[in-house]
């Protein structure tokens, strides 16, 4: 899809970004408009400070970017920061699904039993070109399988519009109208009771403003070293990630797929020589029953066939939405349960609206974005667009929200601070984990709560099928290498 390469002006309030602990003017979607606080940056507060010659705190020194690659979390974090045993948790589950903004998807949810989040004031908008033009806000989606939006690098830098948040729209035309359409409870009542019943956060982006393979290449290694095409990266003479990590101390790690994973296209080695790792997804629900569950599990849903189950559009959003509660309800009625703590996030905002600036970043080293025309001196020093998180445990405090700026690397972080790990690179040595979606002392969740049962729309679905036929190449699914042996 061809992007409109458009400066655009807006003539009404926008909502702005904030610092890594300050709020948004929250608001539902036909919310009350209000004046933000002044931003603040925290990176340079911290840089200023130091400069001063002033003591700096070890937060202070985290938004500093002041800790390197190798860095254990003894070292970074906070004095009465919980780690090791301290962290009741022994097995993380990550289910990352693809391609869905925060206001896209739960732009509805003050309406919807949680008032404590923050989303696109009624004020927010973005200007159309088009025709005599106009000012799109908002709106609610009854479609389930939206065409695409243009995720890629350029794209992304387009929609943030340096802070504005308004280039969404344009980077979309023809027809960039759908970027702006939100869910409410009515097409997503699975998810809006699980953010209402667990903890979610308001304040999680994507690890950069770029598409998927680099986001989740900092998902499991801090740093996609360079790459930023939605293309598996070029082979590396070594590969590091949170599996290698876990290999080398020990502990039990595994894949979990309904086909095939980005994961071996970005870790080939590792593919190939720990294919073992690699499972199908029904081995997830045996391990989850069982109690089996390993120390470290990742679940990848299919972008394949006619219902792919990955969210990424114009797949149907009922039909993600539908595998993620098998897999959530694997996990809270299986034997692992009392000791489980399950992430559902999502890669990347898929080029679909939201209205928070992201914030500064951690570069993980000094390589520069492999995009052509990109300047040398530019580095991956931001994160990208925020993104759907919430934390399913029977430690996750009950109907909670976090303002917390986190990403991909905090959940690498908490990993590490059970482990004992080192830090990958400098991003995740200066990234905090979510400690506070938890409640240690006092597990809210030790008998699982119930939850409603996902809706498909039959009707939608099967013209979903027919949209995924046309927007997809059929490819046949790959099953692991090698049986995948019991985890736990």
């Amino acid at each position: 899809m061809k992007l409109v390469a458009l400066s655009v002006v807006l003539l009404l309030s926008a909502c702005h970004g904030s610092g890594k602990t300050t709020r948004q003017t929250k608001a539902g979607a036909a919310g009350k408009s209000a004046v933000p606080a002044p931003p603040t940056n925290p990176y340079e507060s911290a840089r200023a400070k130091a400069q001063t010659g002033a003591r700096l705190t070890r937060a202070e020194q985290r938004e500093a970017c002041f800790y390197r690659a190798g860095a254990r979390v003894l070292d970074t974090l906070d004095a009465d920061a919980p780690t090791g045993d301290k962290i009741p948790i022994e097995h993380f589950v990550v289910v990352m699904q693809e391609n869905r903004s925060f206001d896209q998807y739960f732009q509805a949810l003050p309406q919807f039993g949680q008032p404590d989040v923050d989303v696109a004031p009624s004020s927010y908008g973005n200007a159309d070109p088009s025709g005599e033009g106009e000012i799109v806000t908002p709106y609610l989606q009854a479609d389930v399988c939206v065409p695409d939006v243009p995720h890629n690098w350029i794209a992304v830098h387009h929609q943030i519009a340096e802070g504005r948040m308004n280039g969404f729209l344009t980077a979309a035309s023809p027809d960039g109208k759908r970027a702006l359409g939100y869910y409410d409870a009515s097409t997503l009542g699975y998810y809006y009771a699980l953010a209402n019943t667990f903890a979610i956060g308001d304040h999680y982006f994507a690890a950069v403003p770029g598409p998927t393979f680099p986001n989740r290449m900092f998902a499991l290694s801090a740093s996609s070293f360079g790459h930023a095409k939605n293309t598996a990266p070029p082979p590396r003479d070594e590969e590091k990630t949170i599996f290698h990590q876990l290999e080398g101390r020990g502990l039990s790690w595994a894949i979990y797929s309904e086909g095939t994973t980005f994961e071996e296209d970005m870790y080939p080695r590792l593919h190939q020589e720990k294919g073992g790792h690699f499972c199908p997804m029904s081995q997830l629900y045996t391990d989850a029953a069982a109690g089996l569950l390993p120390f470290f599990a990742w679940v990848e849903s299919t972008y394949e066939g006619a219902l792919p189950t990955d969210e990424h559009a114009p797949a149907n959003v009922q039909v993600g939405q539908a595998f993620v509660s098998r897999v959530i309800g694997s996990v809270m009625h299986g034997k692992s349960w009392p000791t489980t703590a399950l992430f559902l996030t999502y890669d990347e905002h898929g080029g679909f609206y939201d209205h928070v600036k992201p914030p500064h970043a951690c570069a993980p080293g000094d390589e520069s974005p492999q995009i052509a025309g990109i300047h040398s001196n530019v580095r991956f020093d931001q994160l990208g667009v925020r993104v759907p998180f919430i934390v399913v445990s029977p430690f996750a405090r009950a109907h909670f929200v976090s303002h917390v700026v986190h990403s991909h690397t905090s959940i690498l972080r908490l990993v590490q601070a059970r482990a004992d790990l080192p830090a990958l690179t400098a991003r995740d040595a200066n990234d905090q984990p979510p400690f506070e979606f938890f409640d240690f002392e006092h597990p809210p969740f030790v008998t699982p709560p119930a939850l409603p049962d996902p809706q498909v729309d039959p009707l939608q679905k099967k013209r979903c099928v027919s949209v995924a036929r046309e927007a997809h190449v059929q490819k046949a699914k790959k099953k692991p290498s090698i049986a995948c042996p019991a985890t736990g």
